[in-house]
């Protein structure tokens, strides 16, 4: 029964019994009269002190229903604060069953909830390819057939990578261009460092048929080898690792000794080569200083 059915029928039951207010105050003053005259007859008397102890009788059983209700109550109240401070406790690392103050816990809680509540607030959406501090141009790549490109059946191995790798080459791409004949990316890269030993040009000409296009003005890190005489790419099937205006580089998560040394990498969502693209999602940002731990890994394989 809630609360309020028992109220209805403690109001019932007074209905019930107690007569008209005006009549109750008349019986009551009469009664009182008549124990001040003892001439009166006693029955009048009797009648009134009846009635006087159902209502004390009533008022008692009033007060017996608000007291329960209150200590109804109070026990839910005590119930739901206690399941407040179990999950409390649980959610925050302190033991339910020790016996650690719990309004201590309480207070942590409210410490820490507002913390938690701003630091979600200010939790920075996925980082966009096009927020970073590089030229944001497409030349080279809006002025490519991307459908005569691509390696798709070849996949990352940063092992088998490394251990065909002659040099590293530190490049900016000073122009690109596609052969209309055999549609492969001719690239002319002007030389800005080299990792693992000495190359005397500073520019040269480069071919690749990876849909990853390089852009102009753009500076990337290379893995290079030599065949005929020319400087080819190592792997083509992920986007190089380039350099930013900011010392930081971008690169594909195979790479497992770089995401390795910094496992706080942040995700860049890349511009996608189409649906074949594995590599969009999976492009992370790091401190270029990652490069050497790359040189140091290339190292081990020679």
């Amino acid at each position: 029964m809630t609360r309020k059915e028992i109220e209805q029928k403690c109001r019932e039951m007074m209905q019930e019994n107690i007569p008209d207010k005006e009549a109750l105050w008349m019986k009551i003053e009469s009664g009182l009269i008549q124990e001040q005259q003892p001439d009166i007859p006693a029955r009048h008397s009797h009648i009134s002190v009846v009635m006087m102890r159902r209502i004390l009788t009533m008022a008692a059983c009033l007060l017996l229903v608000f007291g329960g209700l209150r200590m109804y109550h109070n026990r839910e109240n005590l119930q739901s604060e206690k399941s407040e401070k179990s999950e409390i406790a649980e959610n925050y690392g302190y033991d339910a069953d020790a016996d650690a103050d719990c309004d201590a816990v309480a207070d942590d809680y409210e410490t820490a909830a507002p913390a938690e509540s701003i630091k979600n607030s200010q939790e920075k959406a996925i980082l966009r390819y096009q927020d970073l501090q590089i030229l944001n141009n497409q030349e080279i790549r809006e002025n490519a057939d991307l459908s005569r490109l691509g390696v798709q059946d070849v996949y990352f191995n940063e092992s088998d990578i490394l251990s065909k790798t002659e040099l590293f080459l530190d490049v900016q791409v000073l122009n690109g261009y596609q052969n209309q004949e055999t549609g492969e990316m001719q690239y002319i890269l002007k030389v800005l460092d080299v990792y693992g030993g000495d190359l005397e040009i500073s520019e040269f000409v480069m071919t690749s048929r990876s849909a990853y296009v390089l852009e102009k003005n753009h500076e990337y890190v290379l893995p290079v080898y030599q065949a005929s005489g020319n400087w080819n790419l190592v792997y083509e099937c992920a986007p190089q690792i380039e350099k930013t205006q900011d010392h930081q580089i971008i690169f594909p998560n195979g790479w497992q000794s770089v995401m390795q040394s910094d496992p706080g990498a942040e995700p860049v969502l890349y511009d996608s080569y189409g649906k074949d693209d594995y590599f969009y999602d999976r492009m992370y940002l790091t401190g270029d200083t990652a490069i050497e731990i790359l040189i140091q890994e290339w190292e081990k394989n020679l």
